[in-house]
């Protein structure tokens, strides 16, 4: 391969102050560059004050003056403090294991040509090392410490196939050039300077290793000397506490700054591959992040069964068609094409409200703010369409080795090998899921927004005939509808996992729909997401109700027992679904609180007394919920498809003993898992239930458009008891989200949890202080 052809053309015209950093992004680094300065000046003041006491200390013992007091308490203390303080200033934070496959410039020349040559046309260090890993990501890792505030530290770059896989070589090129463009250029250093100071700091604050152990060893000793453990331990959470306040100044303004640079890393990529290729490459990963969890899912299911996929990322683009035809969006995963009658500077392929982040760049600004920015002043270029992959030699042998990964080193060679197409079409080969559906029925339960079967009778509409019924069914409005539902469910869940600490924003910086939220405010903004989303909620709830009495209409007119079976199928759907929900909501309590009464690894009497509460609740609805799964009857083709003959003797049963203060440490892990074993039945009953009503509807759907269908009797109807519990979306437990308040005064969370933390440590770090320098036998 002649490697000078894989490099994609630049721009033509470049504008000279594109890159150059603006008037906000100075302002900010000398903030950022502020709060750093008074950071370190406190942290070493401290490291200094405890120094001097110990030098002091030393020194009078060395002289002579020796006492009890300075001799096993100040200077001890002191030193044990001063080594604290001093080995965080001599911390490495890893870049840690990248767990990819290192290639080098022999095995890949085309790969490394571009990289450097990239590398060189924007002014950033050539990677150290490059790695390969299977995921849809690109990322340059690198260790830190404080020596690297003076010199650079050997960075390396992770390619992820996953990225690889679905990206043009001009889009590749945008992508890498952002992830160089952050050490790019001389007018960045200061800015670089800060990010790194910041990082280093973070990790200096946080960072827990041997001498906190030792701590914690000496107070867990004999009495006589454990009490030196406990004032070391009390002195050191005080220190810590004092240093993370003041090093939330340091966040405050970095926040800003980080910001900026993600938008001049933007601007960095816009001059070598124009305004387009990187916003296009942010559109194509959102698909991408989706279809390479699908691909895993299929590949672990397929293991299950003793079949392994052999190229892993073929499975990802099968993945991403399949989606297409679902969604019938030939525009999913796919490069955006601008309206030819629009000015390419003034179209937009993100929208306010849908800029999300992918998986690779949660943790930056949203999409619509970045397009903005590469599109602020437009840079047209051309876009090099061939596929990522011909930067490759031999791509199929490196998608083999690093699907091979995925699997059991000692079993994968007694594996049989399905193809990629075979094994992912599997997922998608249901009749719910063709194209004429929009997607309707994508992970969604199209009767769990009934309470009854009675409500799913009285809602929706239909017309004087089944005809007309059907034909209203299935808008194409409906597709913007069920996509709204998609990214409302995404922003929720993503601002839920931000409360919750599950995710983590990058310097502490939430962003949502182009703001900036405090964590506070994250509640209001959820709240304000489920009003828009039940609204939408209520319109999909109309159509679906639409969908069901169309065609019980339908079967009502063509009789010949399908009214009754179709209804029959209705109502098993709506009872497991809803059984499903209340299933998969009481494990979810009954795992909540075990989480939060173990999380400090000791259970007190009333964290045991609620432990037991919670478990008895649980156990009386699983109890009603297993009961109600005795009296089901599903139709005969879904008891072949679960392979049961006897329905009451071989489904799951609920036959724990009663939970009681004796049994309930041993009982709760069982009942989860008996609880598993009933809700996944129920999940799939409910899915192949919902398979039998979408095929009932279309064998109706032809005979009654279509007179010379012969219409057969229908099968025998499922059973389902009158009563049964159920679930409406949004009625679920309420689990614990908030720390309780001794560990918001812990953690600072808050404005007065911070502030009393903050007077109690400073006064236990300041009297130490004080008591060591004023000290007189």
């Amino acid at each position: 391969m002649d490697v000078s052809t894989v490099y994609p053309a630049g721009p033509a015209q470049v504008p000279d102050n594109l890159t150059r950093p603006n008037a906000s992004y100075k302002r900010h680094v000398w903030l950022a560059m502020l709060g750093l300065t008074f950071f370190m000046l406190a942290y070493f003041a401290l490291l200094g004050c405890f120094a001097w006491i110990t030098w002091a200390s030393a020194s009078a013992l060395h002289e002579g003056r020796d006492d009890v007091i300075r001799s096993i308490v100040i200077l001890p203390c002191a030193a044990i403090l001063t080594l604290f303080m001093a080995k965080s200033l001599f911390a490495v934070k890893r870049a840690g294991n990248t767990d990819g496959m290192e290639v080098t410039e022999q095995e890949q020349p085309a790969l490394f040509s571009l990289i450097y040559r990239l590398a060189d046309e924007i002014g950033a260090p050539r990677p150290h090392r490059v790695f390969l890993t299977p995921d849809v990501n690109a990322a340059v890792c690198y260790d830190l410490s404080l020596l690297n505030l003076f010199f650079p530290s050997k960075k390396n770059l992770i390619i992820g196939l996953g990225l690889v896989n679905v990206l043009s070589l001009g889009e590749m090129k945008a992508v890498l050039a952002h992830e160089f463009g952050h050490f790019a250029q001389r007018s960045m250093m200061v800015g670089r300077w800060v990010y790194i100071a910041h990082q280093i700091i973070g990790h200096m604050v946080a960072t827990r290793d041997w001498l906190d152990k030792l701590v914690k060893f000496i107070g867990s000793i004999d009495l006589r000397i454990a009490w030196f453990g406990w004032l070391l331990s009390i002195v050191i959470w005080s220190i810590r506490a004092v240093v993370d306040t003041l090093f939330s100044l340091v966040v405050m303004a970095e926040r800003a700054l980080s910001r900026e640079m993600e938008f001049n890393a933007d601007l960095v990529a816009v001059s070598v591959t124009g305004s387009d290729a990187l916003v296009n490459a942010l559109h194509k990963l959102q698909a991408a992040d989706h279809a390479w969890q699908t691909a895993l899912n299929v590949a672990e299911r397929e293991s299950r069964n003793g079949q392994r996929i052999a190229d892993l990322f073929s499975a990802q683009r099968v993945a991403m068609e399949a989606m297409r035809h679902v969604l019938d969006d030939q525009s999913y995963g796919a490069t955006p094409l601008a309206p030819t009658d629009t000015n390419p500077a003034e179209h937009r392929v993100f929208s306010e409200q849908s800029a999300r982040p992918p998986q690779m760049w949660a943790t930056h600004p949203a999409n619509r703010d970045r397009e903005d920015n590469a599109k602020r002043i437009y840079v047209a270029a051309p876009i090099e369409e061939r596929s990522a992959w011909t930067l490759f030699n031999e791509p199929a042998q490196v998608r083999s080795s690093i699907s091979q990964s995925f699997y059991n080193a000692e079993k994968r060679d007694e594996m049989e090998v399905i193809a990629a197409k075979d094994a992912v079409m599997k997922r998608f080969a249901f009749a719910s899921l063709a194209p004429k559906y929009l997607g309707n029925y994508l992970g969604r339960a199209p009767l769990r927004n009934f309470s009854s079967m009675d409500e799913l009778l009285s809602c929706g509409e239909i017309a004087a005939t089944p005809q007309a019924s059907i034909a209203q069914l299935y808008p194409s409005s409906l597709k913007d509808l069920l996509k709204q539902e998609r990214d409302l469910d995404i922003e929720i869940a993503t601002l839920e996992g931000l409360r919750s600490g599950q995710l983590k924003p990058s310097g502490g910086v939430i962003r949502h729909r182009g703001e900036e939220l405090k964590k506070e405010q994250i509640p209001t903004a959820i709240s304000e997401l489920k009003v828009e989303r039940s609204t939408l909620a209520e319109q999909l709830k109309q159509h679906d109700a639409s969908c069901r009495r169309a065609y019980l209409q339908a079967a009502e007119q063509l009789d010949q027992g399908w009214h009754s079976y179709l209804l029959s199928l209705n109502k098993l759907l709506h009872c497991t679904s809803h059984l499903a929900a209340v299933a998969h909501n009481e494990q979810a309590l009954l795992t909540n609180t075990w989480l939060v009464i173990t999380a400090d690894k000791q259970i007190g009497f009333f964290e045991k007394r609620r432990m037991i509460r919670v478990a008895k609740q649980v156990e009386a609805v699983l109890r009603e919920v297993a009961s109600t799964l005795q009296t089901l009857r599903p139709t005969a083709s879904t008891l072949e498809k679960l392979g049961i003959d006897r329905w009451k003797e071989q489904i799951p049963q609920f036959n724990l003993l009663n939970v009681s203060e004796k049994n309930w440490a041993d009982w709760c892990p069982a009942a989860s898992q008996e609880i598993s074993s009933i809700a996944g039945l129920l999940d799939y009953i409910s899915d192949v239930t919902l398979e039998e009503i979408i095929e009932a509807e279309q064998t109706l759907h032809h005979a009654i458009i279509d007179a010379d269908v012969l219409l057969t009797d229908a099968p025998a109807s499922a059973s389902t008891p009158e009563d049964y519990l159920t679930l409406l979306p949004g009625n679920e437990h309420v689990l614990q989200q908030k720390l309780d308040l001794w560990n918001r005064f812990q953690l600072a969370q808050g404005l007065l949890p911070t502030l009393s933390r903050l007077l109690i440590a400073g006064g236990i770090v300041g009297g130490t202080i004080l008591f060591g320098l004023l000290y007189k036998p």
